[in-house]
């Protein structure tokens, strides 16, 4: 591996000649096979002499995240002297990046035991009955989870034991939780969490029964919120920015097209395989969040474009299968809170005025398009993977165009 890396022989012996070569070498080579670029590998490997010296190992021992982080800071002071060096605080992140990765790969890290909860085996039990039983979406047992982790954390600290819990402690974490800034609509969805859990709490025995009907959350009309999203010209503004030929550019392109044009979420958009794309009939298939199922898309052509060219010039090799892969070794699926992230903030830069600026903004715009262009409520919402067209009807509410076009017309019938 070092031979590959280094032609110079006084650098090729300093690597070798350094403790540990062993394990240093089969760090590099690890990283390679997930696809760490000649360049990456040779500062890599540079940074982890410095971290065998920083440490002083001359052989293995297992290291707590401080003294990385004492030895990194050493480091640096020592490298402020060279006029090579023009930041020592990034001498410090890199090579506690290093360290860290390294001693995680070769099992000597030592990591802190966080520890559990009180009440962390009943949200283990409740997320495996929303996923078993339920059905629920990854990201929907994960907001349910969090909501009732928060309260019971809250609700630990005065009491040991969920048999003590009464409705006037949840009645007083909400109300706790509204003063300190809390909209109503999260006050709502905590409710809801909250009233899930205690469902499955009941069920289990864990609790007196009754506590989930007695909760009570605020009234959130069925149409109260308008959904916000840019218009058409600007959702076509927004497209016309993202150009480049760089891989996160490359990316975004794609990723903002599903959002823009199919109105997917993020959810669905990082789960999309490789093999969900039928380049010949020209259809792709997407696993929808919340309705459960599949439904095959046609694929627009300049969908499709941007699809390939990121497939052939921007994603990265990998084993896994996954479209959408992090930018950085190890090779990855890309979360959705990348996807959200990413997508704001091309949308601030082209500096689009929305409220809102994460996907689900570009679905609403999917959605108001679909129904200027005449579509129904009902293919609508089988074209965005809602439950029910009822779902669909708040966009007809914010459609003061067609609305207006209708009233001109009902009221010349009448007149």
């Amino acid at each position: 591996m070092l031979e590959m890396l280094f032609k110079v022989e006084s650098t090729l012996n300093r690597h070798i000649n350094a403790p540990l070569l062993v394990e240093r070498e089969a760090f590099l080579t690890h990283r390679q096979l997930q696809g760490t670029s000649c360049h990456s590998l040779r500062h890599l490997s540079s940074a982890l002499l410095n971290v065998v010296r920083g440490l002083h190992l001359d052989e293995l021992r297992d290291i707590d995240m401080d003294e990385i982080r004492k030895a990194a800071h050493e480091w640096a002071a020592l490298q402020r002297s060279e006029s090579m060096v023009s930041n020592s605080v990034n001498c410090v992140g890199y090579f506690t990046f290093s360290a860290k990765r390294w001693l995680l790969y070769l099992g000597r890290l030592k990591v802190p035991i966080i520890p559990r909860g009180r009440f962390a085996d009943q949200v283990e039990d409740f997320a495996k009955y929303m996923t078993d039983e339920r059905g629920l979406a990854k990201q929907s047992v994960r907001i349910h989870c969090y909501r009732a982790s928060s309260f019971l954390a809250w609700f630990a600290q005065r009491h040991r034991f969920l048999g003590a819990l009464r409705i006037d402690d949840v009645d007083e974490y909400l109300a706790m939780k509204g003063d300190g800034g809390w909209n109503r609509k999260t006050v709502a969805g905590t409710s809801q969490g909250l009233r899930e859990f205690f469902r499955h709490a009941e069920r289990r025995g864990w609790c007196k029964h009754g506590i989930a009907a007695g909760i009570r959350s605020p009234i959130i009309y069925k149409y109260e919120g308008l959904p916000e999203g840019p218009t058409r010209e600007e959702v076509a503004k927004l497209l016309v920015s993202i150009s480049g030929k760089l891989v996160p550019t490359l990316r975004a392109k794609a990723v903002i097209l599903m959002f823009a044009v199919y109105g997917l979420r993020c959810g669905e958009v990082s789960r999309l395989q490789l093999d969900d794309f039928d380049w010949r009939s020209e259809t792709f298939v997407v696993d929808h969040s919340k309705r459960g199922g599949s439904i095959k898309y046609p694929l627009q052509h300049d969908v499709g474009e941007a699809i390939l060219e990121y497939i052939t010039k921007g994603r990265p090799r990998s084993p896994s299968r996954n479209l959408f892969l992090t930018l950085t070794p190890p090779y990855r699926p890309v979360e959705s809170t990348v996807l959200s992230h990413m997508t704001s903030k091309w949308i601030k830069r082209a500096e689009i005025q929305c409220r809102r600026t994460g996907p689900h903004c570009l679905r609403h715009a999917c959605a108001t398009r679909l129904l200027e262009d005449g579509t129904s409520l009902k293919e609508i919402g089988d074209f965005l993977g809602h439950r029910s067209s009822d779902s669909v009807g708040v966009y007809a509410k914010v459609n003061l165009k067609m609305l207006r076009q209708v009233a001109d017309f009902a009221l010349k019938g009448l007149l």
